[in-house]
């Protein structure tokens, strides 16, 4: 009983400290009159796997130009490429829409940031 309650709690242990890869996840963009800057991602849902892509076995990616808000949206998202065309696109607008960047600050004010690019990349399980 002692053996599981311990094997338990290094679990319970283990689970707090190890922060999700996408914790730290950051992009490239542009803010004027300052330059290339870093935005970090804070929060994401899920790329849903279309399912004629699925049916099709096909797995692929989509590259979107977006700029991040005051509030840490992505707003005004373009797809730049996709790979297969269009397979991916309608999936991975509604993705961008889950997205949530911490708020870049040029001194101590919210600024927008511009020209910031992300592939959404959907890889068939098993593939």
């Amino acid at each position: 009983m002692f053996t599981r309650f311990v094997a338990g709690l290094l679990v319970a242990v283990s689970a707090a400290v190890i922060a999700p890869s996408w914790a730290a996840e950051t992009y490239e963009g542009q803010v004027a009159g300052v330059g290339s800057v870093e935005v970090e991602l804070v929060d994401r849902g899920t790329p849903t796997f279309p399912r004629r892509a699925r049916s099709y076995g096909v797995s692929g990616s989509v590259l979107v130009r977006f700029s991040v808000d005051v509030e840490g949206n992505a707003i005004g998202a373009v797809i730049v490429e996709s790979k297969p065309r269009r397979m991916f696109d309608r999936s991975a607008m509604r993705y961008m829409e889950t997205l949530k960047f911490a708020p870049y600050l040029v001194d101590g004010k919210a600024t927008q940031v511009n020209d910031v690019q992300m592939t959404v990349a959907y890889v068939l399980e098993g593939a």
